[in-house]
């Protein structure tokens, strides 16, 4: 087997559609699957099984998925150590958009410092899915607010510790007080309707915590705006339209005020992990560890 087949399968693996994956590798539908097929009569099994105008990977393509991906990486680490700076390689990170748009662009932007050559994809998805893609090898890196289980064999470290806070944006009636720094009751700030993410989209937050860590079920807010967008809620946020309660790096971020409130005693915090697998088989990525 060679290894523009085994990165023409890991395209397929990732999308389980020729045509999509055509798109993404630049490389022919007729390419692609004459690789595969190749690989299936080298192997001796079914890499994929037809479902109508669908293909879905077999439980063999899944376990020969991971090991080309092994293979692939060390190919790549390999070419890298010995070209130094002048390689490249193409990295993949995944993680919650909002990890992705932080802790996601400094990393990229320290690895480019360091091997200018090399190309970044960024893929936009929950803690599970990004850990089940390192698993997998379809991704390098994971930015994650939850800890993967042991038995994965991913090595792990805290980048970041995270505090939620309430905010507003200028415009909001409460603006000047948060400006000012004055204490607000929590009975006052529920007055006001909030803007809150309809999915986990700021993260793996508290077991009685809503999807943005706010404590509903002791202290209910109206929500008047659900998004999975993290553009628009940062609208309703920058506009005054809206309160929101975010991790405080983002609140920085976009420039909003934070509301010091009294007479709640409730608060959410995140630890944010970056995951990878086997980083002692790459320097490039054991530097991170």
């Amino acid at each position: 087997m060679e290894i523009f087949e085994l990165r023409y399968f890991l395209g397929v693996a990732q999308v389980e559609n020729i045509h999509r994956a055509s798109e993404r590798l630049s490389v022919s539908p007729g390419s692609l699957s004459k690789a595969i097929s190749r690989l299936e009569g080298e192997l001796q099994v079914k890499l994929f099984t037809r479902e109508g105008r669908n293909i879905r990977i077999t439980d063999h393509g899944r376990q020969f998925q991971r090991r080309a991906a092994e293979i692939v990486q060390l190919e790549e680490t390999a070419r890298l150590e010995l070209s130094g700076k002048l390689g490249s390689i193409h990295i993949v990170l995944a993680g919650a958009e909002i990890l992705l748009s932080e802790m996601g662009m400094q990393i990229s932007a320290d690895l480019q410092k360091k091997f200018p050559k090399s190309t970044f994809e960024f893929h936009s998805v929950n803690d599970e899915s990004a850990i089940q893609q390192l698993v997998r090898g379809e991704s390098h890196l994971a930015l994650v607010t939850q800890e993967p289980a042991a038995h994965l064999g991913l090595s792990s470290k805290i980048v970041s510790e995270v505090h939620f806070q309430t905010v507003v944006g200028e415009g909001h009636p409460l603006f000047k007080q948060a400006k000012a720094k004055k204490i607000i009751p929590v009975e006052r700030i529920l007055e006001f309707p909030f803007v809150s993410p309809n999915h986990p989209l700021l993260g793996k937050v508290g077991l009685k915590q809503s999807l943005d860590g706010w404590r509903d079920d002791e202290f209910p807010r109206e929500i008047q705006y659900l998004t999975s967008s993290l553009k628009l809620l940062e609208e309703f946020v920058t506009q005054g339209r809206a309160i929101a309660y975010l991790p405080d790096y983002y609140a920085d971020r976009i420039g909003a005020e934070v509301l010091k409130i009294s007479g709640c005693p409730y608060s959410c915090s995140q630890k944010v992990g970056l995951v990878a697998k086997n980083p002692k088989d790459r320097s490039w990525l054991n530097q991170w560890f």
